[in-house]
């Protein structure tokens, strides 16, 4: 059952969800936020999904799951014999309806030995590479901390560098800004003035930052000038009286 949540301004303009999914990925995680329990976990039940959150959309659900995965805002993990969905940070952003949480839920808590027994280039259950019984495993302790190979590696979060003057201009030329010097030099004196932030908070990516740049370029153009005036009796001088005259006799 669909059930109402909430959603917060910053959704809009977290970059780090807009440059790994696409605009329908954002929404199909809106989405699975309205069927998710109390715990932020739910079924994996693609062809259901599909008709429930995107019924009009020809789409992949599949893709938009495992990069929505891949960028770490869902995690996929199993029981053993059925597939289901975590929402990270889930009870960080909503706060379920005190019914529901007394209600219970059917599905079992995420844990990373759950996960283990997902198959992330798939999507399927492989019991062969579980993490449960690593008692009876004979290779060395220390070898059970890897990563499984087909997992995709967590990235760590780089410390942000200010853009050079040059790096901006270059990006712009690439995406085809008009008067990409002009338009550089500014940028780089704006945010170099409040500290590389964006709002209140630190920048993360100067690139998404150049790009809603653009956006805005248009509020900084000049406006129209006004239309030329139309010829009256008002506003002809005696010298255009004459060259009317002339031009009307050699008519």
């Amino acid at each position: 059952m669909a059930r109402s949540r909430n959603i917060k301004p910053a959704f809009f303009s977290n970059d780090e969800l807009a440059e790994s999914n696409c605009a329908l990925g954002r929404l199909f995680f809106i989405g699975l936020w309205t069927v998710a329990d109390h715990n932020g976990n739910l079924e994996w039940r693609p062809k259901r999904l599909k008709a429930q959150l995107l019924p009009y959309d020809d789409c992949d659900i599949k893709k938009l799951a495992i990069n929505l995965d891949k960028s770490g805002f869902i995690r996929y993990y199993s029981d053993g014999d059925i597939l289901y969905i975590n929402i990270a940070k889930f009870s960080d952003h909503q706060n379920p309806h005190k019914n529901e949480k007394l209600k219970g839920t059917t599905f079992p808590i995420y844990s990373e030995e759950g996960r283990q027994l997902v198959d992330l280039n798939t999507l399927m259950i492989n019991l062969d590479k579980s993490r449960l019984n690593q008692e009876s495993s004979q290779s060395d302790p220390a070898d059970s901390l890897n990563l499984i190979p087909d997992s995709p590696i967590p990235k760590k979060r780089e410390r942000f560098a200010p853009p050079s003057l040059d790096d901006v201009f270059n990006y712009m030329v690439e995406k085809s800004v008009h008067d990409p010097a002009v338009e550089s030099e500014r940028f780089v004196n704006y945010y170099e003035s409040n500290g590389w932030k964006v709002g209140r908070n630190a920048m993360k990516s100067w690139q998404a930052a150049v790009r809603n740049w653009m956006k805005n370029i248009d509020d900084f153009k000049k406006p129209d000038l006004p239309p030329p005036k139309t010829k009256t009796i008002e506003n002809l001088t005696n010298k255009d009286w004459a060259n009317e005259i002339i031009e009307g006799n050699a008519q």
